[in-house]
């Protein structure tokens, strides 16, 4: 289940960062996309659910989503060793 919610968190970043694009050819010659960085991050200690505020820049423009989190590692942040819970 961990796996397939984080193969669905990834197929729907990529899908944000790479967009609808109705040119032929190279993504990388497309998209100059630089990636996503946290705003804001915080979790509860008591639940180690967590929400983390993300900003994802595709080319020149970039979108804003929250991301809701079990902090599986209890690191206090999000990170490769969570399971997601919602993307919105």
């Amino acid at each position: 289940m961990k796996r397939s919610i984080i193969l669905v968190t990834f197929t729907l970043l990529a899908i944000l960062l790479l967009g609808p694009s109705s040119q032929v050819g190279s993504f990388a010659q497309q998209i100059p996309g630089t990636g996503f960085s946290i705003v804001s991050d915080t979790v509860d200690e008591t639940t180690d659910i967590g929400e983390a505020v993300v900003k994802v820049t595709h080319g020149t423009t970039s979108s804003t989503h929250t991301i809701t989190y079990e902090d599986s590692n209890e690191d206090g942040g999000l990170d490769c060793g969570d399971t997601i819970i919602s993307i919105s």
